[in-house]
C-alpha cells in the first residue's frame, strides 16, 4: 500500500479485502480509502507478535491525533498505520483500533463502505472518537449525493456513542426526530458549517457535556423553540460565524449559553444583539473576528451590538482599522482589551487611550505580527514608534502591556 495512495478517511475499512481487484470491486475507483487486510488471509505476513502485549503495542503505534491536523500529515500518519498493520495479526488489531479512533470522510461511496462495515462486522458499533465529515462531490450534477451524503453521516454517528469531536462541512449531517439516537457523554466539541440547524437540532437533543460550538454559515434557526426542546448542554465557548443571530434560535440556545465563558462571533452584524438579551450578562470574553487576518477592517455594526453585554471584560477585536467612534461608545467595565499590532491599529488604541477610554480597563494585549519582506523600511519606524508610544501611554494610565506571539 503506498504512501502516494490519496486517503481521505482512516476509519472505513472493509475487513476483508485481499487485493487490488477486489478492493476496486468493493470500494470503487473514486473511494476515499485503501483497505486493510483481514487477518488469516493469504497475505504474506499473518504470524502473531510474540513478545508484546496489545496494550504495549497499542501505546507504541498510537500517534499523536490532532482534530486540525493538516491533510498531508494526516495522510502520512494513516499510510504508516495501514502498513503496520500489514506486519501480523496483533499489529493488524492494534493498527485497526487507532485508525478507527479519528475517521474523516469526504465521498459517498465511503461512508456506505464504512457503514455496511460497522453494521455487519461491528454490530452497529463503531469505536470512533473523532469523525469529520466533509462532503467533495465528484459528480456536481448529481443533486441527490449531498442529501444521501448527510442521511448515511447522520447513520454512521449514531453508530459512534464514544464520540471525543465531531464535524460537518458544508451541510453534511442530517438527523432526523425518528431516529434512535444514543446519548453522547464524551462528546465536547462540535464544529458546523453550511448546516440546516433544523437537521442538527434531534442530535443536540443527546448532548449533555458538549462544552464548544461552533457555526459557520448555517441556516434556519429561527422556530427552533417550536419543534424541539432546548439542549441540555452547558457551553463554555460558542463560535457562530456568517450565521443570523435570529431571536428564535437564541432563544433556543439561552439555557445552554448561560455558561459561556468565551464567545467568538464573526460578520453576523447586529443581530449580535439578540443574543446579547438572553446572555449578555453572563458572557465575559468576547473576540469579534474577521475573515482575512491582517487587512480586513473590523466589524463595525458587530462592534456596536457588544453594549448589550453589561457584564464582558475581555475583548478581542481583530482587523487593521479598528472603528474608533463604536469603541468610544461603549459604555462597558472592560479590564482587557486584545488587537493586532498593526500601524492603524496601533494609532487608533492610542487615541482611545489619551481619551482615557475604558477607566477600568488594566492590561493591553498586542499581538504581534511576524515579520514580511513586503514591509518597508518606513512601515518598520513608524511601527516601532507606535510600539514605545503605546509603552508610555500605558505606562501613564498604569496598563500591563502585553506583547503576544501569533500562536498565543
Amino acid at each position: 500500500m503506498s504512501s502516494g495512495n490519496e486517503i481521505y478517511a482512516s476509519g472505513s475499512f472493509p475487513a476483508s479485502i485481499d487485493t487490488k481487484d477486489n478492493q476496486r470491486q468493493t470500494s470503487g475507483e473514486g473511494s476515499d480509502n485503501p483497505s486493510l487486510v483481514e487477518p488469516g488471509s493469504q497475505h504474506p505476513v499473518a504470524s502473531l507478535s510474540p513478545f508484546l502485549p496489545a496494550e504495549i503495542l497499542g501505546l507504541i503505534l498510537q500517534p499523536r491525533w490532532k482534530q486540525r491536523e493538516d491533510r498531508e500529515t494526516w495522510k502520512k500518519i494513516v499510510n504508516v498505520l495501514l502498513s503496520c498493520s500489514l506486519v501480523s495479526r496483533a499489529w493488524y488489531h492494534a493498527a485497526r483500533a487507532i485508525l478507527y479512533q479519528d475517521i474523516r470522510l469526504s465521498q459517498v461511496n465511503s461512508l456506505r463502505l464504512l457503514l455496511c462495515t460497522v453494521r455487519e462486522r461491528f454490530g452497529g458499533h463503531c469505536s470512533a472518537h473523532t469523525l469529520q465529515f466533509m462532503y467533495r462531490s465528484p459528480h456536481q450534477r448529481n443533486q441527490q449525493q449531498p442529501k444521501e451524503y448527510a442521511t448515511l453521516a447522520g447513520e454512521i454517528v449514531a453508530c459512534c456513542p464514544g464520540l471525543r469531536y465531531l464535524a460537518g462541512e458544508c451541510g453534511s449531517l442530517c438527523f432526523t426526530s425518528n431516529m434512535s439516537l444514543p446519548e453522547y457523554p464524551y462528546l465536547r466539541e462540535l464544529k458546523v458549517s453550511g448546516q440546516d440547524l433544523h437537521l442538527l437540532a434531534p442530535l443536540l437533543s443527546r448532548l449533555c457535556n458538549l462544552k464548544s460550538f461552533e457555526v459557520l454559515q448555517s441556516h434556519n434557526g429561527d422556530d427552533l423553540l417550536e419543534h424541539f426542546s432546548p439542549p441540555r448542554f452547558k457551553l463554555l465557548t460558542l463560535s457562530i460565524s456568517q450565521t443570523e443571530l435570529s431571536p428564535g434560535l437564541c432563544k433556543w440556545l439561552e439555557s445552554s449559553s448561560q455558561s459561556i465563558e468565551r464567545l467568538e462571533v464573526q460578520e453576523i452584524g447586529v443581530s449580535l444583539g439578540n443574543l446579547a438579551k438572553v446572555i449578555g450578562g453572563f458572557v465575559k470574553k468576547v473576540h469579534v473576528k474577521i475573515v482575512v487576518d491582517s487587512i480586513a477592517d473590523s466589524d463595525s455594526e458587530t462592534i456596536s451590538a457588544l453594549y448589550g453585554f453589561a457584564g464582558l471584560r475581555r475583548l478581542r477585536v481583530d482587523g487593521s482599522k479598528i472603528d474608533k467612534e463604536r469603541l468610544l461608545d461603549l459604555r462597558l467595565s472592560l479590564e482587557t482589551f486584545t488587537f493586532s499590532e498593526d500601524v492603524l491599529s496601533m494609532r487608533t488604541v492610542l487615541t482611545l487611550l489619551y481619551a482615557n477610554w475604558q477607566p477600568s480597563l488594566q492590561s493591553l494585549d498586542v499581538y504581534r505580527m511576524p515579520m514580511s519582506i513586503y514591509f518597508s523600511e518606513q512601515w518598520i519606524a513608524t511601527a516601532a514608534e507606535y510600539r514605545n508610544e503605546l509603552h508610555n501611554a500605558c505606562a501613564a494610565r498604569g496598563i500591563q502591556l502585553n506583547w503576544l506571539s501569533p500562536e498565543e
